[in-house]
């Protein structure tokens, strides 16, 4: 009796599926934009004690497929609201957000508006900042090897005309 239990514990799924229905998506609210489209804000609800990751695809997809890759990956302990915004055309009336098959759905005439009190992160996953910094740094680097190039050229002619 005994083996067939620790044959049935062992032969459960593990970390795969630990966190299936652990992790709620959450619709904080929804905002009108003057040109007719909407911009809508997601968080999530986690329910274990620590923080997982859930790769983006079936796992973790948004619907219409054009805002997928939009989301958070990360998932820390807690409740966290309007982590990340997605901003959608005005012909596209709600946006589902699914992680490990429980759904968030955002619809702009019914969803919650934001008040105005409501701080949401800009448009995106937050990388922008990442990549503004990061292509500035870019540039920067390169433009330091060039002038430090161009001055190591040009003293050159200036030593070999002082020798001569």
């Amino acid at each position: 009796m005994a083996a067939i239990a620790l044959a049935v514990v062992l032969g459960t799924p593990g970390a795969a599926s630990a966190h299936y229905g652990w992790v709620k998506p959450l619709v904080t609210c929804v905002t009108p934009v003057q040109d007719g489209s909407w911009t809508a804000a997601f968080g999530y609800t986690n329910t274990t004690s620590s923080a997982f990751s859930v790769a983006r695809g079936r796992n973790n997809d948004m619907v219409p497929d054009s805002f997928d890759g939009q989301q958070t990956t990360r998932f820390e302990a807690g409740t966290r609201q309007a982590v990340f915004t997605v901003r959608v055309p005005a012909s596209v009336k709600e946006v589902q957000w699914q992680v490990l098959g429980v759904y968030g759905i955002a619809r702009r005439d019914t969803s919650s508006r934001c008040p105005s009190s409501t701080p949401l992160p800009a448009d995106g996953n937050g990388l922008g900042m990442v990549i503004v910094l990061v292509a500035s740094g870019t540039v920067a680097g390169g433009s330091a090897w060039v002038a430090r190039r161009r001055r190591e050229r040009g003293a050159q002619p200036v030593a070999a005309a002082a020798a001569g």
